[in-house]
């Protein structure tokens, strides 16, 4: 039975883990309350293609230097399969974090009507339940593909959720203020009691 099992089959497992998580996104999106106040285009223009460049060289197929595309480590299926569980559970973590946020939640950082600080569930161990999990994922992924440019993806794209995590910080301080400041103190950003 474990001979049917392939790295190329857990993969395609992987990515329709990824259409959930999109589904997930695309289908409570028209629930989220209306915005009042959004950062500027060019912040939101400069994660957005930090975290894209970051995709593209996980999931395309980019040209590049020869190097980039150099091994780290041979995939097999047990390795395969541990990318996989890191893809469920970063994928669970992320959509945790988008149900109990709720109508709060915005594609972009911004202030929302009647916006409400949410520390509860995922949100107590993390602020950024939704961006950890997704580099928890990603981070799977990479283990799938064992290459230099797969691990150097998740980390380009952790620069582009570290940038706008940044700016929702500041839109948090400013409808929130000491109360934020406090949630801020007591959780860590992405990894619970480190960083």
């Amino acid at each position: 039975m474990f001979h049917l099992v392939t790295i190329d089959r857990i993969i395609h497992l992987t990515q329709l883990l990824y259409l959930l998580l999109a589904a997930v996104w695309i289908g409570s999106w028209p629930l989220a309350k209306r915005n009042v106040q959004k950062n500027s285009t060019s912040s939101t223009l400069q994660h957005t293609m930090i975290f894209g460049t970051g995709l593209y060289l996980l999931f395309g197929s980019p040209t590049v230097p020869y190097w980039f595309n150099q091994p780290i480590f041979t995939v097999n299926v047990p390795i395969a399969l541990a990318g996989f569980a890191l893809a469920i559970c970063g994928s669970g973590f992320s959509i945790w974090g988008r149900l109990i946020i709720g109508e709060n939640w915005s594609s972009s950082p911004s202030i929302k009507h009647d916006h409400a600080l949410i520390v509860s569930g995922p949100y107590r161990a993390v602020r950024h339940p939704i961006y950890a999990g997704i580099l928890i994922a990603l981070l799977g992924s990479a283990m799938q593909r064992g290459l230099f440019r797969s691990f150097l993806a998740v980390l380009t794209c952790a620069v582009g959720l570290y940038l706008k995590a940044g700016v929702e910080e500041e839109l948090m301080l400013q409808c929130f203020g000491e109360a934020y400041l406090r949630y801020r103190r007591n959780v860590s950003a992405f990894v619970p009691f480190l960083f």
